[in-house]
C-alpha cells in the first residue's frame, strides 16, 4: 500500500510538471505581461498609376517613358495590361483603341496594333516585354503591378467580360516573358478576374497575387484568403473603408494595395493605414512623399 500511494504521488508530481513546463512556454510565445506588443509594418512603397499617371503633361499613359520615369522616382509602377490575337501583352487601359471605335486590343493582331499607333500623332503603344526587358537590367529592380483588363462592352467580345481562352493566351504569354525575364519577386498582378488569377498562380508561384476589389473590403478578404492570394489591390475611395480593416488584412497575411491617392491629405491618410502599396497619378506627390518618409527613417537612426 505504501509502495502504491509512493507511485501515485510521483505520478501526480509528473503531471503537475508537465503542466508548469507547458504555461512557461505559453508565456514564452504569447508574453505574460498586460503591455501590448508594438506591431511591425512594412515600409509602405508608391507605385506610379498608369506609369505616371492619367493626367500627366509630360507622359502619356501607360507608355514606355511614363512608366521608366515612375521607376526613377518612385518605388515602381503601376501598369494595365491587354493581350492581342497573337498573344503580345501590351500596355492599354481602355476597351477600344483610339481613332478605331470597332477596334479592341485583344480582336487585332500586332500589325493592326502597330499600323493603329503609327497614323496618330504623338501616340505610341507599349509591349510589357519592353518593360519587362528593361526591368531585368537595371541594377536595382523596382516593383511593377500588372493590372489585367478583361471588361469589353464595346463588342470585343460575345459578352461583356472576356472569355477564359482569352486569359488562357494571356496566362501563357506572361507567363513565356518571365521565363526569359526572370523577375518574379519584383512583379505583382491584380485583377477581379479570378480565372486569370488562378491560373497564373499555378504557372508562376513566385508572383503576389493580388485580388482587386471596389467595394466591400471585407468580402475581399474572405476571398483572397480562400484562394490562397497573397494581397487584395483596392479602391481607396470607397467610402467604408477603414484603417482597422486594412489592420485586419494584414492579421490575416494580406498585403494591401491602394489605389488611386493624388492629393497631399488622401496620401497622409493612405499612409497613415500602411498599406504594402500605395498607388498614385501624381507622381511628384509619391516623390516628396519618399522624401518625407526617409527623411524620417534616417532621423530615427
Amino acid at each position: 500500500m505504501f509502495v502504491m500511494r509512493i507511485k501515485s504521488f510521483i505520478a501526480g508530481m509528473n503531471n503537475f510538471t508537465g503542466i508548469f513546463l507547458f504555461l512557461i512556454s505559453a508565456c514564452f510565445i504569447s508574453g505574460c505581461s498586460n503591455a501590448e506588443v508594438e506591431t511591425e509594418y512594412p515600409e509602405t512603397r508608391i507605385l506610379g498609376h498608369r506609369g505616371s499617371g492619367l493626367t500627366s503633361e509630360e507622359f502619356q499613359e501607360n507608355t514606355f517613358s511614363s512608366v521608366i520615369n515612375a521607376f526613377e522616382r518612385l518605388n515602381g509602377a503601376e501598369v494595365d495590361i491587354q493581350c492581342s490575337k497573337d498573344g503580345t501583352i501590351w500596355l492599354f487601359h481602355d476597351a477600344d483603341l483610339p481613332g478605331n471605335k470597332l477596334l479592341c486590343v485583344p480582336g487585332a493582331t500586332d500589325k493592326e496594333i502597330e499600323e493603329l499607333a503609327n497614323k496618330m500623332d504623338n501616340y505610341t503603344i507599349t509591349r510589357l516585354e519592353e518593360i519587362f526587358e528593361y526591368m531585368f537590367h537595371m541594377e536595382e529592380i523596382p516593383i511593377i503591378s500588372l493590372d489585367v483588363k478583361g471588361h469589353f462592352p464595346n463588342g470585343c467580345f460575345d459578352t461583356d467580360n472576356a472569355p477564359n481562352p482569352y486569359f488562357d493566351l494571356m496566362a501563357e504569354s506572361l507567363s513565356n516573358l518571365l521565363s526569359k525575364y526572370p523577375i518574379q519577386n519584383n512583379v505583382l498582378v491584380e485583377t477581379d478576374y479570378v480565372y486569370f488569377l488562378d491560373i497564373i498562380k499555378n504557372k508562376e508561384p513566385q508572383l503576389d497575387i493580388y485580388l482587386l476589389g471596389y467595394r466591400d473590403f471585407r468580402e475581399r478578404i474572405e476571398k483572397a484568403i480562400n484562394k490562397g492570394y497573397q494581397g487584395i489591390s483596392y479602391n481607396f475611395k470607397d467610402e467604408h473603408l477603414t484603417r482597422e480593416e486594412i489592420e485586419l488584412a494584414r492579421q490575416n497575411g494580406l498585403k494591401v494595395q491602394l489605389w488611386t491617392i493624388n492629393t497631399e491629405e488622401d496620401m497622409e491618410v493612405a499612409l497613415s493605414w500602411k498599406p504594402a502599396f500605395i498607388q498614385t497619378g501624381n507622381v511628384k506627390l509619391g516623390e516628396e512623399s519618399l522624401n518625407k518618409i526617409n527623411k524620417k527613417k534616417n532621423n530615427t537612426h
